[in-house]
């Protein structure tokens, strides 16, 4: 094993620590490489998904043995939730709901929910809030899933079930919503149950009265795992970089670490004069005045830029009507060089072509720790014809045409710079 292995092996990943990443790279940062002590707040819709999580998996657990789960059971204890000490630390989003509110929609869920599914008996039941760590195919990372409930059912279909009490519906099973997620929780199955043959994922919307059920297929499983992959190694090189900015959204207002961050404390600091210190109150102020001052400078800038890349294009139309490569002025020329440049598809561009690109240069060796790097694939392996034919045939199907123009400015020599000369 390389020592490139061996670094990675510690961290383990998962559906929710890659979203964190996803929403916003310092957020990850500050809870899982600092590991901020802060104090305990959650949002009642999480706190509601937990509560009525934990009856669910209540229910299936009796029901597996044979035990009935009665709704009065099922309230009773759900309510129980709600009166813990943790109650104090709950975050209501909205200034129109209260906790009551939130309570009210879960208990509702659950009713319906025990009315449609009682006694929890169906199929074989192969685990309730599983937690199965495994290693990500063809990678040194490790990932952890979390999955409600794991099940048999009699037309001998392992499913994977999934409970949602949010709002938010997927567009089906290739939504990334809904896809992302399951794809990790069906490689953890088949990694732990590799006898596992026929298998299904399907998410329960308990507040909606809804399932999205279906099939990932081996290949989508192998983009998956690709894409997951991808992701942890920009994770790795945010780290090594020690690039993780702030990423702004309507999610800040309930972030735990708002106090912190970089691209909130200013305003902080200018909201809430007096809590800081003299000195940094007249130097936020300070910045304040800069940042008007800045902004008025650079829409101006914009403004010629945008008139300079008007008369760019202008210039590059006429030479090619003209069919020149030189214009003249009344006192300057301008010449027109036109350049044709390849490049593989990147990241940016076309996610999905950059996931199977990634996964035929793996294939070959050329790529088994960091990310892939288009330009050197390019520069030190197609041009140069360093790989075999069949291999530079298949590159070519991820090549990507792009056309740039330069424009030059050659101003006439003024008199005393001739007699230099």
């Amino acid at each position: 094993m390389t020592v490139a292995y061996i670094l990675f092996m510690g961290t383990v990943y998962s559906h929710s620590r890659l979203g964190m990443f996803r929403t916003c790279p310092r957020q990850y940062r500050f809870r899982y490489l600092d590991k901020v002590t802060v104090p305990y707040r959650v949002s009642a819709d999480l706190y509601l998904g937990s509560a009525v999580h934990r009856q669910v998996e209540r229910a299936y657990s009796l029901g597996a043995d044979g035990v009935l789960y009665s709704l009065d059971d099922m309230i009773g204890n759900y309510r129980k939730e709600w009166e813990k000490p943790e109650k104090e630390s709950i975050v209501v989003s909205s200034e129109y709901r209260s906790i009551e509110d939130y309570i009210r929609v879960g208990e509702e869920m659950l009713r319906r929910f025990h009315e449609e599914y009682q006694p929890f008996d169906q199929g074989t039941l192969l685990g309730a809030e599983l937690r199965i760590r495994f290693p990500l195919q063809n990678s040194p990372f490790n990932f952890m899933a979390i999955i409600d409930r794991l099940w048999k059912r009699d037309d001998g279909v392992v499913e994977i079930c999934d409970y949602k009490t949010g709002r938010r519906l997927p567009q089906g099973i290739r939504d990334p919503l809904f896809s992302s997620q399951m794809a990790i929780y069906q490689l953890a199955v088949q990694a732990k149950y590799p006898q596992f043959e026929r298998i299904e994922v399907a998410q329960y919307f308990l507040r909606l009265d809804e399932v999205i059920s279906g099939t990932i297929t081996r290949d989508e499983l192998d983009e998956h795992a690709e894409r997951l992959r991808q992701e942890v190694l920009q994770i790795k090189q945010a780290e090594r970089k020690d690039d993780f900015p702030a990423q702004e959204g309507a999610y800040c207002d309930y972030c735990d670490y708002l106090n912190l961050c970089p691209a909130k404390r200013h305003r902080l600091i200018l909201e809430t004069a007096g809590a800081a210190d003299d000195e940094t109150q007249v130097s936020a102020e300070s910045a304040s005045k800069l940042v008007d001052q800045f902004v008025e400078v650079d829409n101006e800038l914009r403004k010629t830029r945008s008139r300079h890349q008007a008369l760019k294009e202008g210039l590059v139309k006429a030479a090619d009507e003209l069919n020149v490569e030189k214009l003249v002025g009344s006192e300057s020329e301008v010449i027109i060089r036109r350049s044709h440049q390849q490049s593989f598809v990147g990241k940016s561009l076309d996610p999905d072509e950059y996931v199977r690109l990634s996964q035929l240069v793996r294939s070959w060796g050329l790529d088994e720790c960091f990310a892939l790097d288009t330009g050197a694939l390019m520069k030190d392996f197609f041009k140069k014809e360093r790989l075999s034919p069949e291999q530079l045939k298949e590159l070519k199907e991820f090549l990507v045409d792009k056309e740039t123009s330069r424009v030059t400015i050659r101003r006439p020599r003024r008199p005393a710079e001739e007699e230099q000369s």
